[in-house]
């Protein structure tokens, strides 16, 4: 009889130690999710949430909250952007109501983590718009710190940063130049954040079309990190690597092979010369030898290129296209046709149903080399795959439209030709509002013209 009475008086106990439904799905899915096992996580999560429908007194508040910001997470992974969305405000709901609740004296919980959250899910749906009152409320908050705070030039670049997506330049230098302002306030003009600050400047500068103000701003950055981080450091590549794409733009091809060659040294170095990220160095000086008409110079970059990432990312990769393109393109340029024609085909093996570069290439080939029928083959089977594959509001199908309303021209073909061209405009017109937006993703067609 003592021993049903102990248990009798334990049982609660034990009851309010034992880990809830909730909690069991919640601990389940966070772990599921950190080892990525995504199918295990969803289920969990998605049952934790549920839950969540049933009072329970023993769950803690912001237990609640991490349900909602760990699915959040889950769905950006899947690429869910609406159910990230509507989980990211569920959470930063939460946290609001807590925060309300706060008894004076205390320790309300941190909201801008979960604003953080939802302005980042909002940007990844392509929904800047919507992000950028987030951001502002962020930095709202974030100011309470003190004008020197870190945040504060932290909030000012993500701000910064949607600006640029939005096209509003103004506001984004506005953001920007204050970030820069407040970092050189709290640590002073050397300090190598501040050299982040300048890059910023510089990227915004180089997208508005202002070259000059660009380079003067990835120069004071480049000073500014070799002082902190020495000559030979990694962390110079990509300013160096911005400098040489600018100078190329400007057609200063002598600055912009100093930069890259600067740049490639310095990969080199430190990796060794069989490493991935060779790859893309040896491109970009290639290309600035393309150019520059610099054949012999660009060929063995270009094949060394092509060899490293054969090697690193598989035969099939679509890097491995780009570098048999750079290739056909190359020997293109020199009229070495029967060279070029297969590399282009290899590379319309790897990428011919995701794109159709390697199909214009060839059309463009045969344009160069008077054969109307193939390259009207190759031009009407690039417009067709890409339509398909890419979609008919893709900004590359204009760009092959484009180049076969020319070969229809220079065919006689002046009826086709019109037809190809109010079919290019038509595409143009809708594309318009995205056009600078994908310039600003760097979502540019890499191939030069093949010289005829």
């Amino acid at each position: 009889m003592r021993l049903l009475t102990l248990f009798v008086l334990v049982l609660p106990a034990l009851y309010a130690q034992a880990p809830s439904t909730f909690e069991n799905h919640l601990t389940a899915g966070q772990a599921a999710l950190q080892q990525s096992r995504y199918a295990e996580a969803d289920t969990q999560l998605r049952a934790a949430v549920a839950e969540l429908t049933q009072p329970d007194p023993r769950r803690l508040p912001m237990r609640e909250v991490d349900s909602y910001s760990t699915l959040c997470d889950l769905d950006l992974l899947m690429n869910r952007h609406e159910e990230a969305i509507a989980m990211a405000n569920k959470a930063s709901a939460a946290v609001e109501e807590l925060i309300r609740q706060s008894p004076p004296g205390t320790t309300p919980p941190d909201l801008t983590p979960h604003l953080a959250r939802l302005a980042g899910a909002y940007r990844t749906a392509g929904q800047t718009l919507s992000a950028v009152p987030v951001l502002e409320r962020i930095l709202a908050i974030d100011k309470a710190l003190g004008p020197d705070d870190p945040k504060v030039s932290v909030d000012f670049d993500k701000l910064g940063s949607a600006y640029m997506e939005l096209n509003r330049m103004d506001d984004a230098r506005t953001a920007y130049k204050s970030a820069l302002d407040t970092r050189i306030s709290h640590l002073g003009p050397d300090h190598i954040d501040v050299a982040t600050s300048w890059v910023n400047l510089g990227v915004l500068e180089e997208r508005n079309a202002k070259p000059q103000p660009a380079r003067g701003d990835f120069e004071k950055a480049l000073a500014i990190s070799v002082k902190n981080l020495g000559p030979e450091s990694y962390g110079l590549t990509g300013i160096l690597d911005r400098l040489g794409r600018l100078f190329s733009e400007q057609k200063m091809y002598t600055e912009s092979e100093a930069s890259f060659q600067r740049s490639l040294a310095i990969r080199e170095k430190i990796l060794g010369t069989r490493h991935s990220d060779i790859a893309p160095a040896l491109d970009n000086l290639g290309m600035v030898y393309f150019f520059d008409s610099k054949y012999p110079e660009a060929e063995p970059l270009f094949q060394r290129a092509l060899q490293i990432w054969t090697a690193t990312q598989g035969p099939t990769s679509p890097l491995v296209a780009q570098s048999l393109d750079n290739l056909g393109s190359l020997y293109a340029a020199q009229k070495r046709y029967d060279e070029a024609e297969p590399f282009f085909r290899k590379g319309l093996a790897i990428r011919e149903t995701r794109d159709i570069e390697s199909l214009s290439n060839l059309a463009l080939l045969y344009e160069a080399q008077k054969d109307a029928k193939r390259s009207d083959d190759y031009f009407q089977r690039a417009i067709l795959i890409g339509e398909k594959g890419l979609g008919s509001d893709h900004p590359e199908i204009t760009d092959t439209l484009d180049e076969y309303a020319v070969m229809l021209h220079a065919a006689g073909r002046l009826t086709d030709a019109k037809k190809v061209e109010a079919h290019a405009e038509e595409m143009k017109k809708k594309l318009a509002p995205l056009k600078a937006a994908a310039a600003d993703a760097g979502n540019v067609r890499a191939m030069a013209p093949i010289q005829k």
